[in-house]
């Protein structure tokens, strides 16, 4: 009798545990607090510095930020050793592409080697949040992004565009024989943009300018404005591929929200008057330097550097950073087969963005202009623990941008450097 009346107690109490954990909001299991310990932390771009400093994570959130004086590491913690690194918010990439045939059957694909791919192209680089902005088609980036969210491999928050839309006759001329769609008609458009969007579509890319065999073809003014209505009417941005000037104020003039290159095939510098336009509309700009290097190599140019091709490239984003633009870090990898980011850090640099601007469009930037301040983008208590963990300090050094040893997204570590 006795026995029976404590195991009745025994299981009220169990009971009443259980309930204050859901009234308090705490998980009635394992509350296991991860701890980075001993990194120099840059909370924000703008945010003072912390040495030796210390984040605590729990439930993929941060719980708590500080130096080592100031927050108390528990024993029962799981602490992560970051003596001699520095800790930033992780990165965005807002042009990146998943075109290789490698990504093919991405959904029944080795684990192991989907990692690998995934690692190479994007978290060894310290992305968690990725914009793919144009597709051949939408369902393979599905596969991808469904694979990850299975939780079985490892990767980034994928946001995608889906299948763009060119002009009439304005398919690019580096991606024949393949055709994208054409926006022909108001009926073409507004079934595409729903096929996207219904399909999983975060944004919406076209081409207000598009290189072909015959000169770039300019999509029409009405069309680009019927595009951006319907977009914004569903919450979604659009992204725009310029090709030159008049490309740009096509996008500028209609409503599209980002604009996914600078323009430097026309030579012609951006004046202050289409900067102050491109302001007005509240336009991003993704410069994509290191994809201007690439295209001059590809040429045979050994002596890129000092082609006026850069020098236009590196001027205009020089001039719209100084007018205060908003700047989306970007690459164009997937497109671009050299995955590493040194170069466009480098050319960031030789723009004239300090590294402390380079930390905010590689972060607070792109989490604003999306719409995710309020989860991620700064080392922040109560946002999300999406951390990278980088070799050096960029604050000496902008190449330890690309020198990354951890990518945390939400808590969990989704890259580290082998050693």
């Amino acid at each position: 009798m006795q026995s029976s009346r404590c195991l009745r107690f025994l299981l009220l109490c169990w009971a009443c545990i259980l309930l204050l954990a859901r009234v308090y909001g705490q998980p009635a299991g394992d509350a296991r607090t991860i701890a980075l310990v001993g990194a120099k932390i840059y909370p924000s771009p703008t945010a003072p510095a912390i040495e030796h400093g210390v984040v605590l994570i729990r439930a993929g959130k941060i719980v708590a930020v500080g130096s080592n004086k100031t927050i108390t590491v528990s024993k029962n913690d799981s602490v992560i050793d970051c003596r001699g690194l520095t800790l930033a918010a992780a990165f965005w990439n807002c042009h990146v592409h998943f075109i290789e045939p490698k990504w093919q059957g991405a959904d029944t694909m080795d684990v192991n080697r989907f990692d690998r791919q995934m690692s190479d192209m994007i978290t060894s680089h310290g992305f968690a949040h990725v914009f793919d902005i144009a597709e051949l088609h939408i369902s393979n980036v599905l596969r991808i992004r469904n694979r990850i969210k299975h939780g079985d491999v490892h990767g980034p928050i994928i946001y995608t565009t889906g299948v763009p839309l060119v002009p009439p006759n304005g398919n690019p001329v580096y991606l024949e024989p393949l055709k994208l769609p054409a926006a022909t008609d108001s009926q073409t458009v507004v079934t595409h943009i729903r096929q996207q969007i219904d399909s999983g579509a975060d944004g919406i890319k076209i081409w207000t300018g598009s290189p072909t065999q015959h000169g770039v073809v300019h999509m029409a003014d009405n069309m680009v404005r019927m595009i951006t209505n319907i977009a914004h009417s569903q919450g979604k941005p659009v992204f725009a591929h310029p090709s030159d000037s008049k490309g740009v104020m096509v996008a500028v003039d209609n409503g599209v929200d980002i604009v996914a290159h600078t323009t430097p095939d026309d030579r012609l510098l951006w004046s202050a008057d289409m900067i102050g336009k491109m302001l007005r509309a509240h336009v991003a700009v993704i410069p994509t330097l290191k994809l201007w290097k690439d295209v001059l190599i590809q040429a045979g140019d050994t002596a890129w550097s000092h082609d006026k091709f850069i020098f236009t490239a590196e001027q205009q984003l020089h001039d719209f950073d100084k007018a205060g633009g908003t700047i989306l870090f970007g690459t164009d990898v997937g497109y671009i087969t050299d995955y590493a980011t040194g170069d466009e850090f480098a050319l960031l640099a030789a723009s004239g963005l300090t590294w402390s601007r380079i930390l905010g469009i590689l972060t607070t930037a792109p989490a604003e202009r999306f719409g995710l301040k309020k989860r991620t983008g700064q080392i922040v208590v109560g946002l999300d623990a999406d951390i990278v963990l980088l070799q050096g300090d960029p604050a000496a050094d902008v190449q330890a941008f690309d020198k990354v040893e951890l990518t945390i997204l939400h808590g969990k570590v989704i890259y580290k450097r082998s050693q």
